[in-house]
């Protein structure tokens, strides 16, 4: 029996597959460790039985993996209203052909580059990868939808030990611009300019880079501007339009043109958009997949996605940061280029307790390597922005310069 003419039997329905195909060398300690290539195809199900949920998945498209979310739904207590219809956005700047087409050789080449300067500097490159890969998404629902799209990605990663230091960095674009040669470079530069941190505390203005911020805001802010933890009162922000981070202003925007978040649906099939979430630290909106959306009798956002167990989660898209005052140094202050222990950060009060990784103090134009650590709300830490730097990068969802925080407390 066609799957489809079976699920339409019991209500509304909705099919979701994508197909990631993916080449990837490891180094380890400066060579080649392994070439490694993946081409699968996942699928999930949803069916909508008398108002509640079930879902399925698997690695074909069945009757059976039907019937398994048919039989889910029967004895579910999750409910949804129904799956969307609506129009894909347009976007720019997602898919190359060149990322999804590249040879092995090609790839070699690419890790040849990055190796090089820090090979040049002899220092040890002791552990990265390089890796293209493509995703094709497709979307059927029961409402009419049809939807589909193809993306690829280009990652690279470098971390360099020399003595009893090491330094790290990475970069991604949808296009096949990857500037391996600064990966190599700067990740060498970090490990030899980081030997003997001397410690320092006290109050000193703060400069965090691209990576820093993209590594704070992933555990204490994005989590907390969910609409699911709103609801289950899991985050601190309760009051739409309560100031609450000064002078920030945040976009999620799932359109922006070679964003590495970019597409024109979400997965359950709701257009990307662009929403202001901050404005001037105002908070204005929440992000939300379908069901919470739902359940707050909201429009949902455009920020359902699916991990690797393919449920529809909500989750952040190009997630940018603007402010007015914009500086060209970031002279007599605390430079930090990571953190060690983001992930510890408490997401209901915003609470972090992070130690200083590649950081440098840096007065009068000289560049001494330190340690520290920060402890503080990240709440609290957005107040104290004075200033934006003028070296935007995107660090996974985050797009963001250097930010100068003033009078920081470090210990």
């Amino acid at each position: 029996m066609d799957v489809v003419k079976y699920l339409d039997r019991f209500g509304e329905w909705e099919i979701y597959s994508v197909r990631e195909i993916s080449k990837s060398v490891k180094i380890e300690r400066g060579q080649i460790k392994t070439l490694e290539s993946s081409d699968f195809t996942k699928f999930a199900v949803r069916v909508i039985v008398n108002g509640r949920v079930g879902f399925a998945t698997a690695n074909e498209l069945s009757l059976e993996v039907c019937e398994k979310a048919v039989k889910i739904a029967r004895v579910s207590e999750e409910k949804l209203k129904g799956f969307p219809n609506e129009k894909p956005s347009r976007v720019e700047g997602i898919y190359d052909k060149r990322v999804e087409t590249a040879t092995p050789e090609k790839i070699f080449e690419c890790v040849e580059e990055m190796l090089s300067p820090a090979l040049e500097l002899k220092v040890n490159p002791s552990s990265g990868f390089v890796e293209f890969s493509c995703e094709e998404v497709k979307l059927i629902n029961s409402s009419g939808v049809e939807l589909s799209y193809k993306s690829t990605l280009c990652s690279a990663f470098l971390e360099c030990v020399y003595r009893n230091s090491s330094g790290f960095e990475m970069d991604e674009s949808r296009m096949l611009n990857v500037d391996f040669e600064f990966i190599g470079r700067k990740s060498a530069e970090l490990a030899l300019e980081s030997v003997n941190p001397q410690k320092v505390e006290g109050v000193y203005d703060v400069a965090l880079s691209p990576i820093a911020i993209h590594e704070l805001l992933s555990y204490t802010l994005y989590p907390a501007i969910s609409l699911e933890n709103v609801l289950k009162g899991k985050s601190p922000l309760t009051n739409l339009n309560k100031d609450y981070l000064g002078n920030l202003t945040i976009v999620d925007d799932g359109t922006l043109d070679y964003g590495l978040m970019s597409a024109p649906f979400d997965d359950e099939g709701v257009s990307t958009r662009e929403k202001t979430v901050f404005e001037n630290g105002v908070l204005k909106s929440y992000i939300t997949d379908l069901r919470h959306a739902n359940l707050a009798n909201v429009e949902p956002s455009g920020n359902g996605f699916r991990g690797d167990d393919l449920y529809p989660t909500t989750s952040p898209t190009n997630v940018v940061l603007e402010f007015d005052e914009f500086t060209d140094n970031y002279d007599n202050c605390v430079y930090v280029h990571a953190f060690i222990g983001a992930h510890t950060s408490n997401p209901v009060s915003g609470d972090f307790s992070l130690e200083l990784l590649n950081a440098f103090l840096i007065k009068n134009g000289e560049k001494k390597p330190v340690r520290a650590m920060l402890y503080g709300n990240v709440y609290d830490l957005l107040n104290k922005i004075s200033a934006f730097c003028r070296d935007v990068r995107q660090i996974e969802n985050t797009v963001t310069p250097t930010i100068v925080f003033e009078s920081v407390k470090l210990v």
